[in-house]
């Protein structure tokens, strides 16, 4: 028998039929300047978050080099942190595909949101400050106009916005790191709401009462608030997992019943 052959990560390699590249929407042009192995993954997160390559897709590698100009390396390093994130699975002779919904990581993204979302917005609204209400006002003005410009993509980004700035005003960005490493299959449930209709209403309501807790440098009320927001995610995901049953693991309403039989 020979020698195995080496495989080089960058070799071309055929387009799979039916395989999915990034949608014009998520495309940006990558500064050459900074490293590509995170650009790349923070463009794939986003298109997968935002539900741009949908649960259970199948990863077109080679297209998505040729459209963000790069070499199959940081693609591939890239896929690997989804993969830790469980965005994605590698199946080994088949593909990269796009991991469907896993709702028992939902619901470990949810419980660090509660631990610690709600002890640093007690924390903010003890520290609260002029300026940082002016901060909070903008981001909230922004949220309004693509709300009514149903702008989903960029309603989603603004929102989380307002909580990573909550989150670094309150204790450190270090700590939003840790909440946005755990959440990635709650977002994907949060987005799968955002069409509905009267959602970035309701959102907006949600956010102005956290605000309201914050400038009254009131703790108990911006917490409640801030509860009440994220919790709201419950009310939602049963109707997900009925409607695009296609997006969820094949355990999904199980997960769920036992879950909402503990809480």
């Amino acid at each position: 028998m020979g020698r195995p052959r080496k495989t080089d990560p960058d070799a071309q390699t055929p387009i799979e039929p039916g395989a999915a590249g990034l949608p014009d929407g998520v495309l940006r042009q990558l500064d050459m300047a900074l490293p590509k192995t995170a650009q790349v993954y923070g463009i794939m997160r986003n298109a997968i978050v935002n539900l741009h390559l949908a649960p259970g897709s199948n990863i077109n590698e080679k297209l998505i080099c040729e459209q963000l100009g790069i070499s199959r390396t940081p693609l591939r390093e890239a896929i690997l942190q989804l993969q830790a994130e469980n965005l994605v699975s590698v199946v080994p002779n088949s593909g990269t595909y796009v991991s469907r919904i896993d709702l028992q990581s939902v619901f470990d993204g949810q419980l660090v949101r509660d631990a610690l979302e709600l002890k640093v917005v007690r924390l903010a609204a003890n520290k609260m400050t002029t300026q940082f209400e002016r901060v909070l006002d903008f981001n909230m003005h922004q949220q309004r106009r693509m709300a009514q410009d149903l702008d989903y993509d960029a309603f989603y980004e603004l929102d989380e916005q307002f909580h990573t700035l909550i989150c670094e005003f309150g204790a450190s960005l270090y700590i939003w790191k840790i909440i946005n490493g755990a959440k990635a299959q709650l977002d994907r449930v949060r987005r799968l709401s955002f069409p509905l209709p009267s959602h970035l209403d309701v959102v907006l309501q949600e956010h102005t009462a956290v605000v309201e807790g914050l400038v009254a440098h009131d703790a108990d009320r911006a917490e409640a608030a801030m509860k009440d927001h994220i919790d709201r995610v419950f009310t939602m995901i049963r109707r997900h997992v009925v409607e695009r049953r296609d997006y969820f693991s094949a355990d999904a309403a199980e997960l769920l019943d036992s879950y909402m039989t503990r809480r």
